[in-house]
């Protein structure tokens, strides 16, 4: 099987913000990636650019940009509303997110943990579903979404620079990314739209600004990962 990643997030931004320095890492060596976004984040702040009925249309400008800073190779939007994604058909979402499961097959899923990495109630409910899809395409029969497939491995994202050193310390993987800091903030720069959040990280404390643009965590989900691990290598052993 051939180096495939796929991201499931819930906004446009996510994938930057959480983990640019790990995609653009793993896109240089020569991994295949594909992000799945469940909303366009039309219902988030303008910062001015736009008026509020284009911020999804907006938004989705700006992820592709960073889609292409950071060479992720597709992006995919779900079409759910911002803020709402926890209200989303459970059996739409699944069809769709079992469907991409088993037609890109990948080694390594990334999505965020139960918490959301900053408790909001799009990221929480888009590890939920993603769980549920992981499990589903496993089962077998449900062919119209393509055969059976049990993922290798599945990580949730952990938000370092808000976390202790006793916690960082129990992390699964710790991925060095200083070689790919300056990717992860020109990616993270083509969401216009995050002034806000941009300002907050550029004027952060330095001892977690470090953390930020040097490491990225991640947990290992053992239940559902046919082939945990740990270390500095989201793909060791697989």
């Amino acid at each position: 099987m051939s180096a495939r990643l796929l991201l499931i997030f819930a906004h446009p931004d996510d994938e930057s913000f959480a983990l640019g320095g790990t995609i653009a890492k793993a896109a240089d060596a020569g991994v295949e990636i594909r992000l799945v976004t469940a909303t366009k984040g039309e219902a988030g702040k303008t910062a001015g650019l736009c008026p509020q009925e284009e911020l999804g249309a907006y938004r989705e400008q700006e992820l592709l940009r960073a889609a292409r800073v950071l060479g992720i190779g597709r992006v995919d939007f779900l079409g759910y509303r911002d803020k709402e994604l926890s209200q989303a058909p459970p059996l739409r979402i699944l069809g769709q997110l079992l469907h991409v499961l088993r037609e890109f097959r990948p080694l390594l899923v990334i999505t965020f943990g139960e918490d959301g990495g900053s408790g909001h109630r799009d990221h929480r409910a888009i590890h939920h579903f993603t769980k549920a899809a992981i499990r589903l395409a496993a089962q077998p029969g449900l062919h119209e979404w393509g055969e059976r497939f049990s993922v290798p491995r599945l990580c949730y994202v952990q938000s370092g620079w808000r976390l202790s050193a006793e916690v960082r310390a129990a992390m699964d993987f710790v991925v060095p990314i200083e070689g790919w800091a300056e990717r992860k903030w020109a990616a993270v720069r083509e969401h216009r739209t995050q002034a806000f959040s941009i300002r907050k990280f550029e004027t952060m404390a330095e001892e977690h600004k470090r953390h930020y643009f040097t490491e990225e965590y991640f947990l290992c989900d053992r239940e559902l990962s046919a082939v945990p691990g740990r270390g500095d290598d989201l793909f060791a052993g697989l």
